[in-house]
């Protein structure tokens, strides 16, 4: 089993939503929650739409996908069913 720390799941780029923003507390929620299930980083993808929050998988230090636009279930569903031992967040 990894050793990991919680800033194995962070990433060298720094957010720049505007200040006061809720996607602050969600990505730092998700990165506790990966750390806290003990989920490898190399075995874990971030998938994302559009919007800010869509920069979400940037500032992860795992696999990150921004898709377009209501294409982020399926392209999440091929790649869990393209390797099910994946962790995959969407």
């Amino acid at each position: 089993m990894l050793e990991l720390k919680l800033a194995d799941y962070k990433a060298e780029k720094q957010p720049d939503w505007c200040p006061g923003c809720g996607d602050y507390g969600i990505l730092s929620a998700l990165q506790m929650a990966l750390f806290e299930l003990k989920r490898d980083p190399s075995q874990t993808a971030v998938f994302s739409g559009i919007g800010c929050s869509a920069k979400t998988p940037h500032y992860l230090n795992v696999y990150g996908i921004h898709t377009l636009h209501g294409r982020v279930l399926p392209v999440a569903q091929g790649a869990k069913l393209a390797n099910p031992h994946l962790t995959v967040v969407a």
